[in-house]
């Protein structure tokens, strides 16, 4: 049987049907003389004609040895020979570029991270770094060309805040870019700076500010953060010099927490570039009547829906909203051609998504009238981009992180908890030895640790977690990589000559002796491998969740007891394709 085991299986069952009759499991374990479960997908299997023939292809498939029936199900061994071939393959290490079939030819632009250039990264933003890095990965496993791309939010009434905090704290001529000698990270002095700015403001007006950056657009508030986004508007050569510094120092941090986190980005997008489109879209839609002004000024689109009735789009005094440049960018869209775009945010934007995909529909409808039409990629789906991925809000302590809020945890916090964790404890610092790469642990468990949660709900987060087994990703997989450190640690303290800091081919590579097909643990790590392919396609279908799932099982099975050599191999070879699907390689 050539190509994946799970693929053929299938491909066998159906014969020439769409589908087969049968659906191929894998075991939770190692069991003696079981390598699959086969499941009927039809009822009353035992009489049915199509289910009989399709389990005799199955039986006589040169990779099967033997189906046998029982009362609750179908079993099958396979020939000891496939299992030896498979194996052996592994056991060299694996092929990257043995699932690039699965995406060849597709070319993606994934558009993640979108913070506002105003503070540093919080969990919050973790959630969608890990999510939207590990789809990307996923399709570049698959053969895609990717690239990861973000929309940075640098104008507006948060970006004003910043400002103004940096201007009230006295330091706006400091130097804190990336060779500062003080050691203090440029985007968390302008985090701490804009924080005081809006608690300064919402002590000023007795607790009734808005309760974030996106309502707080909404008001004009006639203050320092207002005049000098408008005099950054107007072209005031100080007010740009501040807002350029401002963005740098963020953007100059930002980029050392994603470096840490080994998370690229190929192409960085500002929506400053993209006011042009603002004042030419606001015209178009006041002219054909789709857009209005309140009695504020303020220019709205109204929805006519419950959750938002509501769109704010451009300020009294002309200072675009997060709405409307987001509208301005993707009307234009550049550089999409011949690419499926997707972006990944939190499922607190559904609204604002849905109502902007419906007024570009709708403004491409538009007439030129003698004016061309500013909506270039509207196609009656709302434009780009092709996939949107919503992921629920990160909690702790049962209130959901926000940016504007006191407390909200920092990654370049969390990375060092966690790593302070993993040298003050006997036990974890026992793992941490034991690692290959002990300098990447502390990244790689706050990055995996929410792909193991259903991408849509809202999770509760709090750092202790990051060491739980079976609900931190992350954790099971580095103590599975441990694990297989202490084994080339001892073969090459005993001579075997491997090198302990290499998690991937096995000594001397090829076969390195053992029971091989004789040994359950063998068979089991073998078929367990041909499942990755089947969860690498749930990760380019956009759902790293069942990849996540399959690794930690699979990672916390091995841990959890002493393997053959050749085990050993073979979890390498397959925790390695894992944490490149996932883009945890470089964490």
């Amino acid at each position: 049987m050539a190509g994946n085991l799970f693929d053929n299986i299938d491909g066998v069952a159906a014969g020439e049907a769409a589908a087969g009759p049968w659906a191929a499991r894998s075991p939770y374990g190692p069991e003696d003389g079981r390598d699959l479960m086969l499941v009927p997908r039809v009822r009353g299997w035992s009489e049915d004609a199509a289910a009989r023939a399709a389990l005799e292809r199955i039986g006589a498939d040169p990779a099967v040895e033997e189906v046998v029936e029982r009362p609750n199900g179908i079993d099958v061994r396979l020939a000891d020979d496939w299992i030896e071939a498979r194996g052996e393959a592994l056991e060299a290490g694996a092929d990257p570029d043995a699932n690039r079939d699965l995406a060849a030819g597709e070319r993606y632009a994934v558009y993640f991270w979108g913070a506002n250039t105003t503070k540093a990264l919080h969990v919050g933003h973790l959630r969608n770094l890990a999510l939207g890095n590990a789809i990307a990965a996923g399709l570049r496993s698959g053969g895609a060309k990717v690239e990861s791309r973000s929309l940075i939010c640098d104008v507006g009434r948060s970006m004003g805040e910043a400002m103004a905090g940096v201007v009230a704290s006295g330091r706006a001529d400091d130097e804190l870019g990336p060779d500062n000698r003080s050691g203090e990270k440029s985007d968390h002095f302008v985090g701490l700076c804009y924080a005081e700015y809006v608690k300064a403001g919402r002590d000023g007006l007795d607790g009734d500010g808005a309760e974030d950056s996106v309502a707080r657009e909404s008001a004009l508030y006639d203050d320092k953060a207002d005049e000098l986004m408008m005099r950054v508007l107007a072209g005031d050569q100080r007010a740009l010099e501040l807002w350029s510094k401002t963005r740098a120092w963020v953007i100059s941090g930002q980029r050392k927490t994603l470096a840490r986190l080994g998370v690229p980005f190929d192409k960085v997008i500002f929506e400053s570039d993209f006011l042009p489109e603002v004042a030419e879209l606001t015209n178009l839609g006041l002219r054909e009547g789709m857009l209005h002004h309140r009695e504020d000024g303020m220019v709205i689109y109204p929805t006519d829906r419950e959750e938002l009735e509501e769109m704010p789009l451009v300020r009294a005094d002309g200072l675009p909203t997060q709405h409307m440049r987001a509208l301005a960018y993707w009307s234009v869209a550049p550089e999409l051609d011949d690419f499926t775009s997707l972006q990944v945010c939190g499922t607190e934007w559904v609204a604002h998504v849905t109502c902007r995909r419906r007024l570009l529909d709708v403004l491409a409808t538009a007439r030129s009238n003698g004016h061309p039409n500013p909506v270039t990629n509207a196609d009656g789906r709302g434009g780009p981009p092709t996939h949107d991925v919503f992921h629920g809000m990160v909690a702790r302590t049962g209130e959901a992180v926000s940016s504007s809020k006191a407390g909200a945890l920092l990654i370049d916090d969390l990375v060092e908890w966690a790593e302070e964790r993993l040298l003050a404890d006997p036990e974890l610092a026992a793992v941490r030895a034991a690692h290959p790469q002990p300098d990447r642990i502390a990244s790689r468990l706050v990055l995996a640790w929410f792909l193991l949660q259903p991408t849509a709900k809202r999770v509760e987060f709090e750092p202790e977690l990051l060491f739980e087994p079976e609900r931190s990703l992350g954790w099971d997989i580095v103590r599975a990589q441990a694990a297989r450190g202490r084994v080339l640690a001892g073969a090459t303290a005993g001579g075997g000559g491997a090198d302990a800091g290499t998690f991937g081919a096995g000594a001397g590579g090829g076969a390195v002796g053992g029971a091989g097909a004789a040994d359950p643990d063998y068979r089991f790590a073998v078929v367990q491998s041909e499942l990755f392919r089947r969860h690498l396609r749930s990760v380019i279908a956009l759902d790293p969740l069942p990849l996540a799932r399959y690794l930690s099982h699979f990672s916390r099975w091995y841990a959890a007891a002493e393997r053959s050599p050749r085990v050993d191999a073979i979890v390498a070879a397959v925790l390695d394709e894992g944490v490149r699907g996932l883009g945890l390689e470089a964490a």
